[in-house]
């Protein structure tokens, strides 16, 4: 019966990529959105709270400037200013105060104001700061020759202050100094900072002078502007202040909006595992479940057989051991039948011949490697389930072919089937090399000659130590002009000297009744050199080198056959 197969690894591969695509697409148009979202929400709330300030606070400096520039220009000022005598500069002074009360009206800003002249003397008109701070604020402003504005500490009290200098005839005769306490400056921002992740700062000559962020304070502007996502930059009207709104992270509300995106996807991407995974139970985990079912409860019998699945994927396996077993019962009626007939020795090879065959692939190696393919499925290992099914079916199929010779380069390709699930079946325990010639493609060899040697090197040689180490098998060829050469060579527990030498000696004797073998390894050994002597006579056969903890080397010894092409 032919069925068509599709490669379960293939129709497997296909899905998980549809659903990898559409994962990533949503999370794209999600993240496409979103971005968007954000970035148009922090702008506007962002411009929204740079226009309040900005207008604030060219409300406040702009009556500065105003006010500065109106008495620059006043001649009760001038007089006042270049007057040299300290009485008459007092007594001058309440003309300047009366125009400084009606040019200062409405202005928050103005705390302190005070005038000076060129020959030393001030008065200041509004304000609480002793005439040592008004002193020292003087000096600074000369020292330095401040024109536009100054920071200065007095009495504990951080202020800032708007300086302008003020000329008659081209000449400066005095200067005015209006000093503003900065927390003032600080209670507008508190006001209009809507959460922790604003940052306000106010600049002068490119450098941050105030801002709610103590790190921001002494930042050059250009650095803030460079190094800043989001962030509004604005002159103060007139004046030599520059505004710095910045934001570095989403608010609340938006926090809330991607959570609840996130969720949505979630619940989309729960709905298509749920449509993957019940997909999978249909195409792989009923009908595997029902396949080892059936090898567990099989009994064998005349007309025996499991049923199939309906699942191309499987049925092939099913067939494979469909076949299997009704090859086996055969044997077993054509050994029967023998031992009537054939003599002793003749039995004694029939029968060794069917326990090889029955070890080489047995019903108990079968449900082992099910029972494997189950839990590979179950804990979501797809596509190492589906590698096994394949292997496991290659290996019954070419086990229960008729044909008893074989290309090498086939012997070969099988073998790497078995190893394969064998590394599967003890994880991370050993890893084979086998290295195939191309010359092997022309060669005969005999079916099912090289494996059990493997599965000795496997089983007895590696998985049995206790040493912990990871093992090797390396399976590679020899070929001369007359004849081939199969070396099994692994790195496991090996043998003792005496142990050794029986095998050997086993070997030699292979063909003698009174041979009595030990061990399951020595049985599969014997029996390969019972099948190469009956094949080919006594000049080929079996050589074992091997030494306790460090491995064992069997060399099989074959003349070239060459294939009828």
């Amino acid at each position: 019966m032919n069925i068509r197969k599709k490669s379960l690894i293939t129709e497997l591969k296909w899905t998980v990529l549809a659903l990898s695509a559409a994962m990533l697409t949503m999370w794209f148009l999600f993240y496409v959105n979103i971005h968007g979202v954000i970035q148009r929400y922090v702008m506007q709330n962002m411009e929204q709270v740079s226009e309040q300030i900005i207008l604030e606070l060219n409300h406040s400096f702009l009556k500065l400037e105003e006010v500065s520039f109106a008495l620059s220009q006043d001649a009760d000022v001038h007089s006042f200013l270049v007057e040299e005598d300290p009485v008459l500069f007092v007594n001058r002074a309440a003309k300047v105060e009366q125009a400084i009360d009606s040019l200062s009206e409405n202005t928050s800003f103005m705390d302190n104001i005070i005038l000076y002249n060129e020959h030393g003397h001030f008065y200041r008109f509004s304000g609480n700061i002793g005439n040592t701070g008004i002193q020292r604020t003087m000096n600074i402003v000369e020292k330095d020759k401040l024109t536009s504005h100054i920071q200065i500490q007095l009495d504990s009290v951080n202020y800032i202050g708007y300086v302008t200098a003020i000329y008659k005839d081209n000449e400066r005769i005095g200067t005015i100094v209006m000093l503003t306490n900065e927390n003032d400056i600080y209670r507008m921002f508190e006001q209009m900072v809507r959460n922790d992740d604003m940052v306000m700062a106010m600049a002068a000559d490119g450098k941050v002078i105030l801002s709610n962020e103590e790190s921001y304070i002494g930042m050059q502007t250009a650095d803030i502007r460079s190094n800043t996502t989001y962030l509004v930059y604005e002159q103060v009207g007139f004046t030599p202040f520059e505004l710095l709104i910045s934001y570095e992270d989403s608010n609340h509300g938006i926090s809330i909006l991607f959570f609840t995106a996130i969720l949505i996807m979630s619940v989309l991407l729960f709905v298509l595992l749920e449509v993957f995974l019940h997909f999978w139970k249909k195409k792989f985990f009923v009908p595997i479940q029902s396949v080892i079912s059936e090898v567990e409860g099989f009994e064998g019998g005349k007309g025996a057989a499991i049923p199939l699945t309906g699942m191309e994927h499987f049925d092939g396996l099913v067939n494979g051991i469909n076949e299997m077993v009704e090859r086996i019962e055969q044997k077993e009626k054509d050994v029967y039948r023998a031992e009537s007939s054939l003599q002793k020795a003749e039995i004694k090879k029939q029968k060794a011949l069917i326990i090889s065959l029955k070890k080489q692939i047995s019903a108990h190696f079968t449900v082992n490697v099910l029972n494997i393919i189950k839990a590979l499925a179950t804990m979501g290992e797809n596509e190492k389930a589906g590698s096994m099914c394949d292997g496991l079916s290659f290996l019954l199929r070419y086990a229960n072919a008729g044909d008893e010779f074989i290309s090498g380069m086939d012997e070969f390709f099988i073998l790497e089937k078995y190893t394969d699930i064998m590394e599967i079946r003890y994880p991370n325990k050993f890893v084979t090399e086998i290295e195939m010639e191309d010359a092997l493609e022309e060669i005969e060899l005999p079916r099912m000659l090289i494996q059990p040697i493997v599965e000795n090197s496997i089983l007895h040689g590696i998985v049995g130590d206790d040493s912990g180490e990871c093992g090797r098998v390396h399976v590679y060829s020899r070929i001369s002009e007359e004849t081939v050469s199969i070396v099994i060579e692994d790195n496991g527990k090996g043998m003792p000297e005496e142990k050794l030498a029986k095998l050997r000696l086993d070997i030699e004797s292979v063909d003698q009744d009174n041979v009595e073998v030990e061990g399951l390894s020595h049985v599969a050994l014997v029996n390969i050199q019972r099948r190469i002597l009956s094949y080919f006579g006594e000049e080929y056969g079996l050589t074992v080198d091997s030494a306790l903890g460090q491995g064992t080397l069997i060399t099989v010894h074959l003349p070239k056959i060459r294939r009828c092409l």
